[in-house]
């Protein structure tokens, strides 16, 4: 099988069944835009208190009624995407991240952007995924052409190489792509060809593991009509919110040990996802979104376009 050609430069992970459409797409339809300050307010509070740790007290209200309104956390998602920059002096030493490229700053700081952001060929990102409904986490890859078309798709989390293989998530759990322990801890925005416009992550959250798939240590291309399928079947309206909108926040201490230790679990006084999606499918499908990582536009394509080798080759391949 020929090597992945996608356009980051290291692994990427984690899949979850929502419906949200690469953005800039003819399906972007199925996922809206719900970013007023109620439904930011709403949606990070539902997310928040899914995860463990006491419940916040609430002042009583004489007026409202003894029936508590029904949680909707189980239809949430959350999704963070981190841009990478060089360390400065004034960035907290225990949140920097050690990276091990020669051809990379020895120290670099994540900040927390939104999901509409445009990045620059060469860019350094993360991404996290966290859920509060426990299930299993899937991530799919496939690069957006300017013409409308997409690549072959290719399941880019679980790998063996990623927490050998352990993809269950739950409230509070952070699934961070690349890992931690990889190298390098981060994609590397590089266009395989000069009309690639984004890379769109389809993360799909399943109630039991998905059988027939057989792990690796390298991201698997997956049949073009088993994808299609997956999206027919649990492909659902969601809605999306900027939890800070177009604020940067930088990566805390809990974030970081959630992300290196399946048992650090983030609390309800930590930062909730930047981008939260709430999915309207039934309440026992997966979830099922997409997220595109858009490129900025360019003067010339052919600045742009660099023959290097695609991200999941370069991770995968080690």
């Amino acid at each position: 099988m020929k090597k992945r050609r996608v356009g980051f430069a290291v692994t990427v992970a984690a899949l979850l069944v929502m419906s949200i459409i690469p953005l800039g797409s003819a399906k972007v339809a199925t996922q809206q835009s719900d970013d007023d300050e109620s439904s930011r307010q709403l949606f990070a509070a539902e997310f928040i208190n899914s995860r463990p740790g006491p419940k916040p007290p609430r002042t009583p209200d004489p007026k409202a009624t003894t029936t508590a309104p029904p949680s909707f956390a189980s239809e949430l998602l959350g999704v963070t995407l981190w841009r990478l920059r060089p360390a400065a002096a004034k960035d907290d030493v225990q949140t920097r991240l050690l990276t091990h490229e020669e051809d990379s700053d020895p120290f670099l700081v994540a900040e927390r952007v939104s999901s509409d952001t445009k990045f620059t060929v060469g860019q350094k990102v993360r991404l996290s995924i966290e859920s509060p409904r426990a299930g299993y986490l899937y991530v799919i890859d496939r690069e957006e052409y300017a013409d409308g078309t997409f690549s072959d798709p290719y399941l880019i989390f679980p790998t063996l190489k990623i927490r050998n293989g352990d993809n269950k998530v739950s409230a509070g759990r952070l699934t961070e792509i690349p890992d931690q322990e990889d190298k390098p801890i981060y994609f590397r925005m590089t266009k395989s060809r000069p009309d690639q416009v984004s890379e769109v992550l389809t993360v799909l959250v399943t109630p039991q593991p998905i059988p027939g798939l057989e792990l690796t240590a390298k991201a698997i291309k997956l049949p073009n009509e088993q994808f299609a399928h997956w999206e027919q079947s649990w492909k659902a309206p969601a809605k999306r919110v900027e939890v800070a909108h177009h604020a940067v926040v930088n990566y805390t201490k809990a974030e970081m040990a959630a992300g290196s230790k399946v048992s650090s679990l983030l609390g309800r006084k930590d930062p909730p996802p930047q981008t939260i999606f709430r999915v309207s499918g039934k309440p026992k499908d997966p979830i099922l979104i997409t997220i595109a990582l858009q490129y900025a536009p360019a003067q010339s394509s052919a600045q742009l376009f660099r023959s290097l080798p695609s991200s999941f080759e370069l991770c995968a391949g080690q």
